[in-house]
């Protein structure tokens, strides 16, 4: 039973590890934003059975969610938009040069 509970976080780790494009043994603890053997505990199968809850946290700049045994996803939480900030400032160096001139 023991496998079985653990792979809850290691669906958590591979899944992260996979968007960041790095090694799962690379991220930070999990620990630092759940405790491992509490989510491993929650997803535990039961006879066989999915278990319906869902939880949500905030790991190495994601949003994960975990729902039922074997489904994690891993949103982007915050990452800048690149356009607006290259926009920006081409727009500013123009402006200041029709001002010198």
């Amino acid at each position: 039973m023991e496998d079985d509970a653990s792979t809850t976080v290691l669906s958590v780790l591979e899944t992260v590890a996979a968007a960041e494009r790095v090694d799962p043994v690379d991220l930070p603890p999990l620990a630092d934003a759940v405790d491992p053997q509490a989510l491993n505990d929650l997803f535990a199968p039961a006879a066989g059975e999915g278990v319906p809850a869902t939880v949500r946290f905030e790991y190495c700049g994601y949003e994960v969610t975990v729902r039922g045994v074997g489904s994690v996803t891993a949103e982007p939480i915050g990452r800048p938009a690149t356009a607006t900030g290259t926009a920006a400032p081409s727009g500013v160096d123009a402006s200041e040069e029709s001002l010198a001139d």
